[in-house]
Protein backbone atom coordinates (compact mmCIF):
# COMPACT_ATOMS: atom_id res chain seq x y z
CA UNK A 1 0.00 0.00 0.00
CA UNK A 2 1.20 3.51 -0.83
CA UNK A 3 0.10 6.44 1.34
CA UNK A 4 -0.10 9.69 -0.61
CA UNK A 5 -0.38 13.24 0.67
CA UNK A 6 -2.13 15.17 -2.11
CA UNK A 7 -2.14 18.98 -2.04
CA UNK A 8 -3.63 21.67 -4.25
CA UNK A 9 -4.61 25.32 -4.64
CA UNK A 10 -4.09 26.69 -1.13
CA UNK A 11 -1.40 26.56 1.54
CA UNK A 12 -2.90 24.63 4.45
CA UNK A 13 -1.83 25.89 7.90
CA UNK A 14 -1.70 22.32 9.20
CA UNK A 15 1.09 21.64 6.73
CA UNK A 16 2.95 24.93 7.07
CA UNK A 17 2.40 27.50 9.85
CA UNK A 18 1.18 24.91 12.35
CA UNK A 19 3.12 21.88 11.15
CA UNK A 20 3.11 19.16 13.83
CA UNK A 21 6.05 16.88 13.09
CA UNK A 22 4.89 14.14 15.46
CA UNK A 23 1.38 14.04 14.01
CA UNK A 24 2.60 13.86 10.42
CA UNK A 25 5.32 11.33 11.23
CA UNK A 26 2.57 9.01 12.41
CA UNK A 27 0.82 9.29 9.03
CA UNK A 28 3.77 7.49 7.34
CA UNK A 29 3.57 9.41 4.05
CA UNK A 30 5.28 7.70 1.09
CA UNK A 31 4.67 10.24 -1.67
CA UNK A 32 3.51 13.85 -2.10
CA UNK A 33 1.41 14.79 -5.13
CA UNK A 34 0.51 18.36 -6.07
CA UNK A 35 -2.45 19.06 -8.35
CA UNK A 36 -1.27 22.60 -9.05
CA UNK A 37 -1.64 26.28 -8.16
CA UNK A 38 0.69 26.15 -5.18
CA UNK A 39 3.77 28.33 -4.56
CA UNK A 40 7.05 26.49 -5.17
CA UNK A 41 8.39 27.43 -1.72
CA UNK A 42 5.50 25.52 -0.12
CA UNK A 43 6.14 22.35 -2.11
CA UNK A 44 9.87 22.60 -1.41
CA UNK A 45 9.05 22.93 2.29
CA UNK A 46 6.88 19.80 2.22
CA UNK A 47 9.67 17.82 0.56
CA UNK A 48 12.12 18.92 3.25
CA UNK A 49 9.69 18.08 6.04
CA UNK A 50 8.55 14.65 4.84
CA UNK A 51 11.74 13.61 3.01
CA UNK A 52 9.75 11.72 0.36
CA UNK A 53 9.41 12.19 -3.43
CA UNK A 54 7.15 14.89 -4.86
CA UNK A 55 5.26 14.59 -8.13
CA UNK A 56 3.41 17.60 -9.45
CA UNK A 57 1.38 18.95 -12.36
CA UNK A 58 1.06 22.63 -13.14
CA UNK A 59 -2.07 24.67 -12.65
CA UNK A 60 -3.10 27.72 -14.62
CA UNK A 61 -1.39 30.00 -12.07
CA UNK A 62 1.96 28.22 -12.03
CA UNK A 63 3.90 30.27 -14.61
CA UNK A 64 6.56 30.84 -11.93
CA UNK A 65 7.59 27.17 -12.11
CA UNK A 66 9.54 27.92 -15.30
CA UNK A 67 12.01 30.07 -13.34
CA UNK A 68 11.55 28.58 -9.88
CA UNK A 69 10.48 24.91 -9.90
CA UNK A 70 9.82 23.22 -6.54
CA UNK A 71 13.07 21.86 -5.10
CA UNK A 72 13.19 18.08 -4.92
CA UNK A 73 10.08 17.67 -7.08
CA UNK A 74 9.45 16.00 -10.42
CA UNK A 75 6.94 17.28 -12.95
CA UNK A 76 4.70 14.49 -14.24
CA UNK A 77 2.74 16.84 -16.50
CA UNK A 78 2.18 14.88 -19.70
CA UNK A 79 3.99 11.82 -18.34
CA UNK A 80 3.24 8.37 -16.97
CA UNK A 81 5.43 7.24 -14.08
CA UNK A 82 5.36 4.28 -11.70
CA UNK A 83 5.90 4.64 -7.96
CA UNK A 84 5.92 1.59 -5.73
CA UNK A 85 3.87 -0.31 -8.31
CA UNK A 86 1.30 2.51 -8.70
CA UNK A 87 0.97 3.78 -12.29
CA UNK A 88 0.50 7.56 -12.17
CA UNK A 89 -0.41 9.73 -15.16
CA UNK A 90 -0.28 13.54 -14.92
CA UNK A 91 -2.16 16.13 -16.99
CA UNK A 92 -1.92 19.70 -15.75
CA UNK A 93 -3.53 22.88 -16.99
CA UNK A 94 -7.02 24.30 -17.18
CA UNK A 95 -9.55 25.02 -19.94
CA UNK A 96 -8.52 28.01 -22.06
CA UNK A 97 -10.29 31.17 -20.94
CA UNK A 98 -7.72 33.85 -21.87
CA UNK A 99 -4.18 33.97 -23.27
CA UNK A 100 -2.47 32.76 -20.09
CA UNK A 101 -0.09 29.81 -19.75
CA UNK A 102 -1.08 26.24 -18.94
CA UNK A 103 -4.48 26.59 -20.61
CA UNK A 104 -5.83 24.19 -23.21
CA UNK A 105 -8.70 23.95 -25.64
CA UNK A 106 -10.61 20.68 -25.72
CA UNK A 107 -8.81 19.83 -28.96
CA UNK A 108 -5.33 20.45 -27.56
CA UNK A 109 -6.04 18.42 -24.44
CA UNK A 110 -7.35 15.58 -26.60
CA UNK A 111 -4.07 15.70 -28.53
CA UNK A 112 -2.02 15.55 -25.33
CA UNK A 113 -3.94 12.47 -24.25
CA UNK A 114 -3.60 10.83 -27.67
CA UNK A 115 0.20 11.19 -27.43
CA UNK A 116 0.13 9.35 -24.09
CA UNK A 117 -1.97 6.39 -25.24
CA UNK A 118 0.98 4.21 -26.41
CA UNK A 119 2.64 4.64 -23.00
CA UNK A 120 -0.61 3.77 -21.22
CA UNK A 121 -0.98 0.68 -23.40
CA UNK A 122 2.57 -0.45 -22.63
CA UNK A 123 1.89 0.04 -18.90
CA UNK A 124 -1.37 -1.97 -19.15
CA UNK A 125 -3.42 0.95 -17.86
CA UNK A 126 -3.18 3.48 -15.04
CA UNK A 127 -4.02 3.42 -11.35
CA UNK A 128 -3.97 7.12 -10.52
CA UNK A 129 -4.79 10.09 -12.76
CA UNK A 130 -3.48 13.44 -11.50
CA UNK A 131 -4.92 16.58 -13.09
CA UNK A 132 -5.40 20.23 -12.25
CA UNK A 133 -8.84 20.69 -13.81
CA UNK A 134 -11.70 18.31 -12.97
CA UNK A 135 -13.42 15.96 -15.38
CA UNK A 136 -16.66 17.11 -17.00
CA UNK A 137 -19.35 15.30 -15.05
CA UNK A 138 -22.44 15.78 -17.19
CA UNK A 139 -22.42 15.11 -20.97
CA UNK A 140 -24.80 18.05 -21.44
CA UNK A 141 -22.52 20.60 -19.77
CA UNK A 142 -21.37 23.50 -21.98
CA UNK A 143 -22.93 21.91 -25.07
CA UNK A 144 -26.64 21.12 -24.78
CA UNK A 145 -26.55 23.13 -21.56
CA UNK A 146 -24.28 26.11 -22.47
CA UNK A 147 -24.32 27.52 -18.93
CA UNK A 148 -24.71 24.80 -16.28
CA UNK A 149 -26.36 25.66 -12.98
CA UNK A 150 -23.01 25.37 -11.18
CA UNK A 151 -21.51 23.19 -8.45
CA UNK A 152 -24.02 21.88 -5.95
CA UNK A 153 -27.01 23.67 -7.43
CA UNK A 154 -30.17 21.97 -8.79
CA UNK A 155 -29.72 20.70 -12.35
CA UNK A 156 -31.42 22.84 -15.01
CA UNK A 157 -32.46 19.82 -17.11
CA UNK A 158 -32.86 16.91 -14.66
CA UNK A 159 -35.23 14.95 -16.92
CA UNK A 160 -32.65 14.92 -19.70
CA UNK A 161 -29.45 14.59 -17.67
CA UNK A 162 -30.80 12.08 -15.15
CA UNK A 163 -29.18 14.16 -12.40
CA UNK A 164 -30.80 16.18 -9.65
CA UNK A 165 -27.63 18.12 -8.80
CA UNK A 166 -25.14 19.88 -11.07
CA UNK A 167 -21.44 19.06 -10.53
CA UNK A 168 -20.09 21.25 -13.35
CA UNK A 169 -18.90 24.86 -13.17
CA UNK A 170 -21.04 27.56 -14.70
CA UNK A 171 -18.00 29.55 -15.88
CA UNK A 172 -15.57 28.58 -18.62
CA UNK A 173 -12.43 29.01 -16.51
CA UNK A 174 -13.37 26.31 -14.02
CA UNK A 175 -15.20 23.81 -16.20
CA UNK A 176 -13.86 20.28 -16.56
CA UNK A 177 -12.48 18.41 -19.55
CA UNK A 178 -14.72 15.86 -21.23
CA UNK A 179 -11.53 14.06 -22.28
CA UNK A 180 -10.77 13.31 -18.62
CA UNK A 181 -14.18 11.70 -18.29
CA UNK A 182 -13.47 9.64 -21.40
CA UNK A 183 -10.20 8.48 -19.83
CA UNK A 184 -12.14 7.31 -16.80
CA UNK A 185 -14.51 5.29 -18.99
CA UNK A 186 -11.64 3.88 -21.06
CA UNK A 187 -8.93 3.11 -18.49
CA UNK A 188 -10.87 2.95 -15.19
CA UNK A 189 -8.16 4.38 -12.92
CA UNK A 190 -8.83 3.71 -9.27
CA UNK A 191 -8.59 7.40 -8.36
CA UNK A 192 -8.50 10.80 -10.11
CA UNK A 193 -7.02 13.64 -8.06
CA UNK A 194 -7.69 17.22 -9.18
CA UNK A 195 -7.66 20.79 -7.92
CA UNK A 196 -8.74 24.07 -9.54
CA UNK A 197 -12.33 24.26 -8.26
CA UNK A 198 -11.55 24.96 -4.58
CA UNK A 199 -14.37 22.63 -3.52
CA UNK A 200 -16.52 25.32 -5.11
CA UNK A 201 -16.27 27.29 -1.88
CA UNK A 202 -18.40 24.89 0.13
CA UNK A 203 -20.95 23.89 -2.51
CA UNK A 204 -19.24 20.87 -4.10
CA UNK A 205 -18.56 17.38 -2.78
CA UNK A 206 -14.97 16.42 -2.11
CA UNK A 207 -15.39 12.90 -3.49
CA UNK A 208 -17.59 11.78 -6.40
CA UNK A 209 -17.65 8.36 -8.05
CA UNK A 210 -17.61 8.21 -11.85
CA UNK A 211 -17.89 4.76 -13.46
CA UNK A 212 -16.08 3.13 -10.56
CA UNK A 213 -13.34 5.78 -10.31
CA UNK A 214 -13.08 7.85 -7.14
CA UNK A 215 -12.75 11.51 -8.17
CA UNK A 216 -11.30 13.72 -5.43
CA UNK A 217 -11.19 17.51 -5.23
CA UNK A 218 -7.92 17.78 -3.31
CA UNK A 219 -8.20 21.48 -2.34
CA UNK A 220 -5.96 22.03 0.68
CA UNK A 221 -4.82 18.50 1.30
CA UNK A 222 -6.14 14.96 1.09
CA UNK A 223 -4.69 11.64 2.35
CA UNK A 224 -5.00 8.71 -0.03
CA UNK A 225 -4.10 5.03 0.40
CA UNK A 226 -3.76 3.19 -2.89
Amino acid sequence: MCRILAVSDSVDPALYDHFNAERWRAEKIDLIISCGDLPPYYLSYLVSRFDVPLYYVQGNHDERYREEPPEGGESIDGKLVTFDGVRVLGLGGAPRYNSGENQYTDTSMNWRIACLKPRVWLSHGIDLLVTHAPPQYCPLAHQVCPTPAGFGRPCIRPARSGRETCYDAADRAHRGFASFTEMIHTYHPRVLLHGHTHLSYGRAKRCVEVDGTKVVDVHGYYLLDI
